[in-house]
């Protein structure tokens, strides 16, 4: 019941200039100021246990009182006012007496804050103390003098616009700011990190909602530290490394690369998934033969669960990659019914080099594949085909 009633407050406070507009030919002054009233003691047991709410409430029940008996129909024009000056008063105390109420809104998604961003939400309280006072001023002089067109344009109009405004850059300002707050540590793990024998260079960034990230380009004793202790010893080792002596410098989000991006694209490769399968380097027809050169990423997304200490491709996903690639090229079904003469010989492990070889006999409804590396047989299999008869 609370519930609709904020709802049901909310959106007559947001279509208010309009129901005036349009309803005052059809509802009297007092019948509205016992419907507003009525909505606000629907929520009064929410709003005294919030601080300032019992004056809020009472001051807002005094005008619905006035309404109600007074019958006088210039003073429906105030509410917007009346509200913005409640909203002026309850923002402007809490700067004095704290904390500030964009502070309080933020410590309940993160009670941690670190003194720049509770600056920050000080700074944004007075941005909004200051909308308030223009905004209930400007409503209030229309509201006395203004055509009641004019006032219901600005009031249902022009000053959402401008508070949507408002929350659209105080967004991305946020934005920018939580991007420089977690980078910051992330800047001073790379520089820790630049000395580790695993590590050729590392860039730090921000990942999102995910939190503050790092990419690392490996070095080639980096490399072979992933396929000795997998993706989870590399992860536990640098971020040691990492974090020093605080532990909260400590990346969440880790890449492994061979070289890194531009610094423009870090963010973006932090924020995106682990690659689900290799790059393709060169491909070419050899005759009825389809020929892919790939190369396995360092942080392909199987190697974190097969297996997080030795890292391999395994057989089904070869299988999956042969056979996504040739529908995409041959044309084939994207599925097999069968597999004759399957072959692993040797393990496809990160930053190995394969080349795959695809050639689909349509007679028979098959599909050949080979991975090799170099002049050695890694995998090779017959896939026999949905919808093929052979």
């Amino acid at each position: 019941m609370r519930r609709l009633s904020d709802l049901v407050l909310v959106v007559v406070g947001v279509l208010y200039p309009f129901i005036v507009y349009f309803g005052t030919n059809h509802v009297s002054t007092p019948v509205f100021g016992l419907i507003l009233g009525a909505l606000w003691l629907v929520r009064a047991p929410a709003l005294l246990r919030q601080p300032g709410g019992r004056w809020m409430l009472g001051i807002t029940l005094v005008y619905c009182a006035v309404l109600a008996f007074g019958g006088e129909e210039h003073l429906l024009r105030w509410y917007p006012s009346l509200i913005c000056g409640l909203l002026l008063a309850a923002f402007g105390l809490s700067l004095k007496f704290g904390p500030p109420i964009i502070e309080r809104i933020a410590r309940v998604s993160e009670p941690d804050l670190p003194p720049v961003a509770v600056r920050y939400t000080r700074r944004v309280t007075w941005v909004w103390v200051v909308f308030f006072a223009a905004n209930g001023t400007v409503s209030g002089l229309l509201a006395e003098w203004g055509p009641l067109s004019w006032w219901t344009f600005y009031n249902g109009i022009l000053a959402y616009s401008v508070m949507g405004a408002l929350f659209v850059g105080e967004w991305i300002l946020r934005q920018r700011l939580r991007r420089r707050i977690n980078k910051a540590p992330m800047d001073t793990a790379a520089r820790r990190l630049a000395s580790h024998p695993w590590v050729a260079a590392a860039a730090g960034g921000y990942a999102g909602k995910l939190g503050p990230g790092m990419i690392v380009a490996l070095s080639a004793a980096g490399r072979t530290a992933l396929l000795r202790h997998g993706r989870a010893g590399l992860v536990n080792e640098l971020g040691q490394e990492a974090a020093g002596d605080d532990a909260l410098s400590s990346p969440l989000v880790w890449r492994f690369v061979h070289t890194l991006p531009e610094p423009a694209k870090v963010d973006a490769m932090l924020r995106a998934p682990l690659p689900e399968t290799a790059t393709i380097l060169v491909e070419h027809r050899e005759g009825d033969t389809l020929v892919l050169d790939l190369e396995l990423p360092l942080d392909l997304a199987c190697f974190t669960d097969h297996f997080p200490d030795a890292p391999v491709v395994p057989g089904v996903l070869q299988v999956a990659w042969a056979l996504r690639l040739a529908a995409e090229r041959l044309g084939t079904p994207a599925t097999c019914r069968a597999m004759d003469g399957m072959k692993f010989q040797r393990l496809m492990r990160p930053g190995d080099r394969v080349q795959l070889t695809l050639r689909h006999d349509a007679t028979r409804g098959r599909l050949h594949f080979t991975y090799r590396s170099g002049d050695a047989a890694v995998s090779s299999a017959h896939l026999r085909l949905e919808g093929a008869d052979g």
